[in-house]
């Protein structure tokens, strides 16, 4: 049996206030030098180390181990060493054949090394985080910094292998050794464009504290000239966060006179959410509180499109809204402030864009009215509509419907009455006209019959909800003039609230598993609307069925007037262990879209046919115009050491006066945990007559 002799010596005089313990089958003494031999064990400095010897001599302060040296610290990082010296007064340390490891399983091979406090300087070594006896990629160098108290790597003389075959070379290289943020530059962005030329964007990246992070995002352009932008994100509570951008682009003047665009792109945005914006001093535990801002200002599109690293996500509309959201809500009652502001690029001027600055809305959820049959809701609502040229209005909104429940035979038929009162009044300002305000009264009564049905077919659940709702108009004034009678510019600032008779009917169900998930509804509902032209109605059929391995679903409206399917959104998904489908059709014949069909087929899919390799292909076609929107197709490699993905396409992006076909070669190479590269190149040519 085993016997283990324990020394535990506190050495002031050498290692001042350091505590070693010394674990060992065998230890002796001799004139200050001290040996121990078999399964040795050090505990020391936050570190545990194992040797089969260690000899310390107290005189000249060393340490020295040898025979499978093993560290390892209190975050997990390990080091293997043939040989392990170690100064005790100035905490140097020297290794022969090292074997480092970090958290992240990243390792370092190096014939010598020394320590000198937290760092480390290693010579003509391998690094890598795959099989370390036949590892896939490797980065030789001939020397590198680690900076354990900076958790960093810098690297020189760099050359990246690839199953034993170079592939690039890199004078220097730094990364970051865990999975946090680091100050430092990021990968570029590169790509060539036929109008532009050389595309280059570096981004930098600076952490100043733990909540905050900046980007810088420097931009040449070689054939229009050249920017940037500087983003600032930040969490400044537990349930807060924001960011902050703005930007700067200056166009040479031959590009601005070949493509008619402003010579400077400039602009600003920011982000903030919070989910509590009262403090919990000034009100009670019930209340909930948020806040959303999503705020842009800027003097052209281009200000946004020059952040955008591909062509397809390029932003086409005209109107760009920054919106405010506050509100404060407890069980009952609900309070909001919203804003929303407009820029709309179109114009010359932004002075005649409606503004909605701000609405206040006051919500009381539904709750008894006298008795438990007897339900009410009431919201209010003010709305500011503002420009700094043309016309404005104020309207105050009320709504209450008031609402009779009841059930009969035993709970198998709901029965419920509803009154709905409506009252909105509008003020104008800055109106060259006698007619100042405009208010609106309506009401009308719904009342409905339904019933909630369920079955259980052994572990399963099956549910069925009928109902039969009809609507009817009843009072309806309009003071001192009616809607049709208000000019353009008062009617393009606020809408009403109109309901016209209509008779629904709908039958809902669904299949619950012993998990209680859906495999299976159905929803059926039809409308009609009897005083109007076309009054025979829709008809809305929903579908979706789910079981382990295919999921099928569909939605259409079939219009009895016309005698025509209206729309249809069809999918299909197919997944086994090695291979997935996927496809989806959606069509549209919409009268009021100037009666333009439209039917587009997309479908996917993804095969692996190795434990670590797949390749998958996807199309966008349009059946009626016969011709893709969009196709890719590619191959995709993932393991736990490095992934990489391959792949070449075509989309067609329209335009105002014409469509581009926009071709791509796409290329990503991850080497974990120390990031990788990503690469797009894109050749964009007009397409006439699509």
């Amino acid at each position: 049996m085993r016997s283990f002799l324990v020394l535990l010596f506190l050495l002031g005089a050498v290692w001042g206030k350091d505590t070693v313990e010394v674990f060992a089958s065998k230890v002796s003494a001799n004139k200050g030098v001290f040996e121990a031999s078999g399964d040795v064990v050090l505990l020391y400095d936050g570190a545990l180390i194992k040797a089969q010897k260690a000899t310390y001599d107290k005189k000249k302060s060393e340490l020295f181990l040898s025979g499978s040296v093993e560290m390892i610290r209190k975050d997990e990082t390990k080091v293997y060493s043939e040989t392990l010296y170690i100064n005790t007064d100035t905490k140097a340390v020297d290794f022969k054949s090292l074997l480092l490891t970090t958290q992240s399983d990243l390792w370092i091979s190096a014939k010598k090394a020394d320590k000198e406090k937290e760092n480390y300087k290693i010579y003509n070594s391998i690094l890598s985080s795959c099989n370390r006896k036949k590892p896939d990629w490797t980065l030789a160098f001939s020397q590198a910094n680690y900076h354990k108290d900076e958790n960093f790597i810098t690297l020189k003389e760099v050359k990246l292998s690839f199953f034993e075959v170079p592939i690039f070379y890199f004078p220097y290289l730094a990364f970051s050794t865990v999975k946090e943020r680091t100050s430092g530059l990021l990968l570029p962005q590169l790509r060539l464009s036929n109008s532009e030329g050389l595309v280059y964007v570096q981004p930098i990246y600076y952490v100043p504290s733990h909540n905050i992070d900046i980007e810088f995002d420097p931009q040449l352009r070689t054939n229009r000239g050249f920017g940037g932008h500087a983003t600032v994100r930040f969490v400044d509570s537990n349930h807060s966060e924001g960011l902050f951008r703005l930007g700067y682009f200056q166009n040479n003047d031959e590009y601005v006179k070949e493509n008619n665009l402003d010579q400077e792109h400039y602009g600003f945005e920011f982000l903030y959410s919070s989910t509590d914006i009262l403090p919990q001093s000034m009100v009670e535990e019930r209340y909930k509180s948020g806040l959303y801002v999503n705020a842009t200002y800027l003097n052209g599109l281009e200000y946004l499109n020059l952040q955008k690293e591909s062509a397809s996500s390029l932003i086409a509309s005209n109107l760009i809204e920054s919106r405010l959201n506050a509100f404060v809500y407890d069980d009952n009652d609900y309070f909001g402030l919203y804003g929303k502001y407009y820029i709309d690029i179109s114009k010359e001027s932004n002075k005649e864009t409606i503004q909605e600055l701000p609405t206040l809305q006051y919500h009381r959820f539904m709750n008894y009215l006298f008795e438990d049959k007897l339900f009410y809701t009431f919201d209010a609502r003010l709305h500011h509509y503002t420009r700094r040229k043309g016309s404005r209005a104020y309207q105050t909104e009320f709504d209450l419907p008031v609402t009779y429940y009841d059930s009969f035979f035993d709970g198998y038929l709901n029965f419920s009455l509803s009154e709905n009162l409506y009252f909105s009044d509008v003020f104008f300002s800055n109106l060259n006209q006698k007619s100042k305000d405009y208010r609106y009264y309506r009401n009308y009564h719904t009342i409905e019959l339904s019933s909630d049905l369920i079955k259980a077919y052994g572990e399963d659940t099956h549910t069925l909800h009928p109902s039969i709702i009809y609507t009817k108009p009843s009072l309806q004034v309009e003071t001192p003039v009616e809607y049709a009678n208000l000019n353009q510019e008062q009617k393009e600032l606020f809408v009403t609230q109109t309901e016209r008779e209509n008779i629904s009917l709908g039958l809902s169900q669904y299949y619950y598993n012993q998990k209680l998930e859906v495999n299976l509804f159905h929803r059926l509902a039809f409308i009609q609307f009897p005083k109007e032209l076309l009054s025979q109605g829709e008809v809305n059929n929903e579908f979706g069925y789910t079981a382990e391995n295919l999921s099928l679903y569909s939605n259409g409206y079939y219009s009895l007037d016309r005698q025509q399917l209206r729309s249809l959104t069809s999918s299909l998904s197919y997944n086994q262990s090695n291979y997935d489908i996927m496809l989806t059709h959606f069509y549209n014949n919409d009268a009021s879209l100037n009666n333009d069909k439209s039917s587009f087929l997309n479908a996917g899919v993804r095969q692996q046919y190795s434990d670590h390799n797949q390749w998958f292909a996807n199309v966008d076609y349009d059946l009626e115009q016969q011709f893709s929107h969009q196709w890719q197709i590619g191959w995709e490699h993932r393991q736990k050491c490095w992934s990489a993905k391959l792949s070449l396409g075509q989309e067609r992006i329209p335009n105002v006066e014409r469509s581009f076909l926009n071709n791509m070669l796409y290329f990503e190479l991850n080497l974990n945990p120390l990031g990788g590269i990503a690469q797009s190149v894109e050749q964009e040519f007009s397409s006439q007559g699509r």
